[in-house]
């Protein structure tokens, strides 16, 4: 049974999206290495050589603690050197990466609660993280089977929100979001269902033109499921010098950029709005 749950965990883990950290030490870097070409035991020893050689207050410690965790050969050893990451060192750039393993780690051996817990601490205490949107991929999965949809479709917005040019990732959001009742989600706005430490909610804002400039043209930026998620959009587009609108259609929010007065100077914007936001924006022609 232990061995089919560590395969579980092993396969879950590989399929993953990648996750943003990457070893810089060398050391570090070699022992992955050894570890991927079947030389584990290997690799294992010369992480528990740094370990035994570094002083815990050394900044490249949770590093070594995270890199034993990725060539550990148990799901126990794994856990253990994470959850080390998180508790001993949690201002460490390791300790979000560490969360967001240990989420995947408690879904594969389907300890939902435990996922969730660790989900509703990375939101709290990493809220600018770039893994947001890979964990909330994974809090999709977790709430729709905790029967929390509303939860799930939330996360699953905000992810989509700020998932950028990662066309893989946007692909599972995209596919896990297509579960959501979008009046449920509007719900989980106004903080009707909530786990996890933040359920006290905003009110969703007013769904409203954030200028009164008549415009032919717009450039839509994104469609997400809560007016949070579109207000933070919303938020970053007016970062750029363009006005921004948010217009509610078939349950979605739809984030527009502009007031452009034909379709050829919305479509000089777009290249802009693509680099500096991501996504696939594209020009909308308004009555």
């Amino acid at each position: 049974m232990r061995l089919a749950r560590w395969a579980t965990v092993l396969v879950l883990l590989a399929g993953a999206s990648s996750v943003a950290a990457a070893q810089t030490d060398p050391r570090l870097v070699a022992a992955v290495r050894s570890a991927q070409e079947g030389q584990g035991d290997s690799a294992r020893a010369s992480i528990q050589r740094l370990l035994d050689a570094t002083a815990p207050t050394d900044s490249l410690y949770p590093e070594i603690l995270y890199t034993q965790a990725m060539v550990a050969d148990n799901a126990g050893d794994m856990r253990r050197a994470l959850q080390r990451v998180v508790v001993e060192y949690p201002t460490s750039v390791w300790s979000d990466d560490a969360l967001v393993r240990l989420v995947q780690m408690d879904y594969a051996t389907r300890s939902y609660d435990a996922a969730a817990r660790n989900l509703e601490r990375l939101r709290q205490d990493f809220p600018l993280t770039p893994l947001y949107p890979q964990a909330a991929y994974w809090a999709g999965r977790t709430y729709f089977d905790l029967k929390n949809p509303a939860r799930a479709c939330e996360w699953l917005a905000d992810g989509m929100a700020r998932v950028g040019d990662n066309l893989e990732l946007q692909n599972q959001l995209g596919y896990l979001y297509q579960r959501c009742d979008f009046k449920t989600a509007d719900s989980a706005t106004a903080g009707a269902v909530a786990s996890g430490p933040d359920t006290a909610q905003k009110p969703p804002a007013p769904v409203a033109p954030k200028d009164t400039t008549r415009a032919r043209f717009r450039v839509q930026i994104s469609a997400v499921g809560t007016s949070g998620a579109a207000d933070e959009v919303a938020g970053k587009v007016e970062k750029l010098g363009y006005p921004a609108v948010i217009v509610k259609e078939r349950g979605l929010y739809k984030v527009r950029a502009g007031a452009f007065p034909n379709r050829e100077a919305a479509q000089a914007a777009v290249g802009k709005l693509k680099a500096s936001l991501g996504g696939s924006p594209f020009v909308v022609a308004e009555p």
